[in-house]
């Protein structure tokens, strides 16, 4: 009885989170979204003003502010989607992990890289949404931790299986001491565990560090 009453108090939050959720995001993109692309093509209005009356140039001012809120709408879009419960049972890894590749770049201090024979995963939208906050979670690791001048992440099509490996050229870590006091090494493995994987990572301190994840798959890769 404990039993089922702790799952069906699970279930209840999940159910009120995922409906806070869906109006979070209906509000982001209706109102928030609305007001940002109004401010947006107000801004263009004026520069094509400026422009018309033969000023001799536009505003740097101007420029960067129309540029920061198209940025500023696109984050906002791509927020509203992920508190979307549509947008889990359409979530594509391929596409998720391109986007975090553009993030990564736009800072241009580091050059990350995505090479892969897939354009869909065979996996479930639930197993790849797991898989892709491990492979957040290790690129956050590398970024904060290694301070790599490049990660390459690739995906490979086996008969029975896939493998993901993300790789970095910055500074290694003793991976024992590591997961002892990390918190979220344990929480990739426990994750990979329960998508039926293995993760193993590779690491020296002057060749940076390979995490390297294989996922059964039980059907042909699309």
């Amino acid at each position: 009885m404990e039993k089922q009453y702790r799952e069906e108090l699970l279930q209840t939050q999940l159910e009120t989170q995922e409906s806070t959720f869906y109006q979070i995001s209906q509000e982001l993109h209706d109102n928030i979204g609305q007001l940002l692309s109004s401010t947006k093509l107000l801004i263009g209005i004026t520069k094509m003003g400026i422009e018309q009356n033969d000023f001799t140039y536009v505003p740097d001012t101007i420029s960067t502010a129309e540029q920061t809120l198209s940025k500023a709408i696109q984050d906002l879009r791509s927020l509203s989607k992920s508190l979307n419960k549509e947008w889990l049972h359409q979530f594509n890894l391929v596409e998720n992990l391109e986007e975090e590749i553009k993030r990564i770049n736009a800072a241009r201090n580091i050059q990350a890289e995505l090479l892969t024979q897939y354009e869909k995963l065979p996996l479930e939208p639930e197993a790849q949404v797991m898989l892709f906050r491990v492979v957040q979670e290790a690129l956050q690791n590398s970024i904060k931790h290694a301070f790599p001048k490049h990660i390459v992440i690739q995906i490979k099509n086996t008969d029975h299986h896939f493998e993901l490996s993300i790789e970095d050229d910055g500074r290694g870590f003793d991976i024992d001491a590591a997961k002892k006091e990390s918190l979220g090494l344990r929480n990739m493995e426990h994750r990979i565990k329960l998508l039926g994987g293995t993760i193993e990572w590779k690491t020296a301190e002057i060749k940076g560090t390979a995490v390297l994840i294989t996922i059964p798959v039980k059907e042909q890769p699309v």
